[in-house]
C-alpha cells in the first residue's frame, strides 16, 4: 500500500487512516477525520527525543481545558538505546486505545517501600487506562511507524509531569528542557513561522 510522506520522518497510508477512522467511530464518535486532514503537514507534530529524532507524531483532534483527543503514530519507545529508566506520570489521566500495531509498557509501583515493576503488553484492539498516580515508560514499539494509538485525556494539570527514581522510590518534578523548543521547531518547519 502506497505511503504518503506527510513531513520528513512521518509517513502514513490508507490502512493507518482506516484504523484511525474506525477507532474514532468506536471510542470518540464526536470526532471526525478526513483523509486530507490525516495527510496534511499542518495536522501533525513530530515530537523530538533527546537526540533530536522524532519518536512519535501527534495529530491533535481536540484540546480543551477538560479533555484532549489525539492520535499518536509511534516510531520509538520512551526508553531506548540502553538508557537508564526514567519512569514518568502524566498531568492528566487517559485511556490509550491501540488502533494498529502495539507496544510494551513498564509500570512502576511503590510497595512496602520498594519499587516494583510490571510489564504490560498492549496490542491492536486493546485499551490502556493510565491514572494520574501511575509511573510508566513505553519500552518497545511492536511495529515502528505502524503503531497507532488514540489518546482520550481528561482534564490536565499544567506542567504537572513527574518522575520516579526506580532506585530510591523518590519522586521529583519535571524540569523543563531548555533545548526542547529548538528541537521541536527543527523537526516541524511549519511551526517556525508561527513561532516568530
Amino acid at each position: 500500500m502506497a505511503r504518503v510522506e506527510v513531513v520528513p520522518g512521518l509517513a502514513v497510508d490508507r490502512h493507518l487512516y482506516e484504523a484511525a477512522v474506525k477507532g474514532l467511530k468506536e471510542h470518540a464518535p464526536e470526532e471526525s477525520l478526513t483523509w486530507e486532514a490525516f495527510t496534511s503537514p499542518a495536522s501533525w507534530t513530530l515530537v523530538p527525543d533527546p537526540d533530536s529524532r522524532g519518536y512519535k507524531g501527534e495529530l491533535v483532534l481536540r484540546r480543551e481545558e477538560d479533555r484532549t483527543r489525539k492520535i499518536n503514530l509511534w516510531f520509538a519507545p520512551d526508553l531506548r538505546d540502553g538508557a537508564t529508566p526514567k519512569p514518568h506520570n502524566h498531568p492528566w489521566q487517559f485511556t490509550s486505545h491501540v488502533l494498529a500495531g502495539g507496544y510494551t509498557e513498564q509500570r512502576y509501583m511503590l510497595r512496602e517501600g520498594r519499587v516494583v515493576t510490571e510489564p504490560q503488553e498492549h496490542s491492536a484492539g486493546g485499551s490502556n487506562e493510565l491514572p494520574l498516580d501511575v509511573f510508566h515508560e513505553v519500552t518497545r514499539i511492536h511495529e515502528p511507524g505502524a503503531t497507532l494509538t488514540l489518546m482520550l485525556c481528561g482534564a490536565g494539570r499544567q506542567g504537572a509531569w513527574g518522575y520516579l527514581d526506580p532506585a530510591t522510590g523518590g519522586t521529583y518534578d519535571n524540569e523543563p528542557d531548555p533545548t526542547f523548543r529548538d528541537r521541536l521547531l527543527a523537526l516541524n518547519p511549519r511551526m517556525r513561522s508561527s513561532a516568530r
